[in-house]
């Protein structure tokens, strides 16, 4: 199981969208990835019917509790 949360930031590459269905996670903030895709050109509706433009696909480490 992976929880996500995101309290209110002023700083937009500190922000997360984490898709329910754990497919698309997205983030301004390339600096995380450990490999980007720079051909990636999407748009992604959100849970709320909103849509957003995504640009680059990668990978990213997470650090858990265990390791």
């Amino acid at each position: 199981m992976f929880m996500g949360c995101n309290a209110t930031t002023k700083n937009k590459e500190d922000t997360w969208y984490l898709d329910s269905s754990c497919n698309n996670h997205m983030t301004e903030n390339i600096d995380m990835f450990t490999s980007l895709d720079k051909s990636v050109k999407i748009d992604v509706i959100l849970g709320n019917r909103n849509k957003v433009s995504v640009e680059d696909k990668g990978r990213i480490n997470i650090v858990t509790k265990n390791g």
